[in-house]
């Protein structure tokens, strides 16, 4: 016979409550983790990008993690393809926010997914940490819940300008995309040209599908150019460059860190040679600084042994949000996390200077040039 202590319902009741008792750990322990969420292009016509830059942040979020976490608590990134579309990135935010709880929203790609998202910050308080754009759509007016890490499209052209006029190029023309990407650039270099008293020489659109490429190359072929910088993207920026350069030999190109990818120098092929593309993160290709060589150091640890500028992007906006969530203490929520960041000032990131305030949500301004070499790399 079966006592009260071995009988078959006390087996079942002690099963029973162990089970309980894991599911309280396991829900604890997700209840416990700071959630970190991402909706970025793994997918799509910008999935090199996506996933380079979660890639970076993911190496760093796991190095954090097997060092014991922040303030004794593990970090939880989830990530979710959104494919660049906009609508798909504001339901994988919503996602985000109400189904995995995420502290704050992370990298999340692109401007038309970062413009959609503005009123959802509002609606749920949270902050949307290191947006991947440089559109000023997301810097102008201030926004309390947006902390931007990268320069803005602006200081890139303010960069390519001043290196023009320092070498006395006069004859300028600019290729735009005819969206609000191309036309906000074109703005900010018409500004950075009147600063420099420069006028430029030839102005050109050209859309998404190129089916205007013949009037743009035109346009810049009748002005007798010295240089032309591309305010584009993707594959219409080889279409004109490789329609241009059957037309005519020896021009200098200048382009925007959008342009910074191994598919885009591929579709360029020796038509890239030469290029200048402006940064807005430190070489990742040499260990020249402390940042750097932690980036390559903890991305080799990964398997990961091809270095991208979007890779350390992803990197040190990882380790930025990290540092904030140090100093935000154990019981940290999205109120505290904005506060702290509020209060960050100037912070040195082993080499790259991020500066955060109540009313200054850019961290950086940095920008560098850099060249397309023969062999598809990019040079300093």
């Amino acid at each position: 016979m079966w006592n009260k202590l071995s009988g078959p319902f006390f087996v079942i009741k002690i099963v029973f409550l162990s089970l309980l008792l894991l599911a309280y750990k396991t829900t604890f322990a997700q209840s416990n983790d700071i959630v970190i969420g991402q909706s970025t292009a793994l997918t799509g016509i910008l999935a090199e990008l996506g996933v380079a830059h979660s890639n970076g942040a993911k190496a760093y979020f796991d190095y954090v993690n097997a060092q014991g976490g922040v303030n004794g608590r593990k970090l939880r990134y989830v990530v979710l393809d959104d494919g660049y579309d906009a609508a798909r990135s504001l339901l994988n935010a919503r996602q985000l926010i109400e189904k995995e709880k995420a502290l704050t929203l992370f990298g999340m790609i692109g401007t038309p997914a970062n413009t959609a998202l503005l009123p959802l910050l509002e609606e749920a308080s949270i902050v949307n940490f290191a947006p991947v754009t440089g559109a000023d759509v997301v810097r102008k007016p201030f926004n309390r819940h947006t902390f931007n890490i990268r320069a803005g499209y602006s200081a890139e052209t303010e960069k390519i300008v001043d290196h023009l006029s320092v070498r006395g190029i006069r004859k300028i023309g600019v290729v735009y995309l005819n969206n609000a990407f191309g036309k906000e650039g074109l703005a900010g270099i018409e500004q950075a040209a009147a600063r420099h008293q420069l006028k430029l020489s030839a102005v050109a659109s050209l859309n998404n599908d190129s089916s205007d490429l013949d009037k743009a190359v035109s346009t810049m072929e009748a002005a007798e150019l010295q240089s032309i910088i591309l305010i584009t993207t993707g594959k219409p920026s080889s279409d004109f460059i490789q329609a241009f350069n059957k037309k005519v030999k020896g021009i200098q190109y200048f382009a925007l860190s959008v342009l910074a990818s191994q598919s885009s120098i591929r579709a360029l092929g020796k038509d890239g040679v030469g290029m200048i593309i402006s940064q807005v993160l430190p070489f990742p290709f040499s260990a020249t600084t402390p940042l750097v060589r932690e980036y390559q150091k903890v991305m080799s640890k990964m398997g990961v042994k091809e270095y991208s500028y979007l890779g350390i992007e992803g990197f040190l906006d990882a380790k930025v949000l990290v540092e904030a969530l140090k100093r935000a203490g154990k019981d940290v929520n999205s109120e505290r996390l904005l506060n702290t960041l509020d209060a960050m000032g100037k912070t040195d990131f082993d080499g790259f200077v991020v500066n955060f305030s109540k009313t200054l949500h850019q961290g950086s301004d940095y920008v560098e040039l850099t060249v397309v070499s023969k062999d598809g790399r990019f040079l300093r």
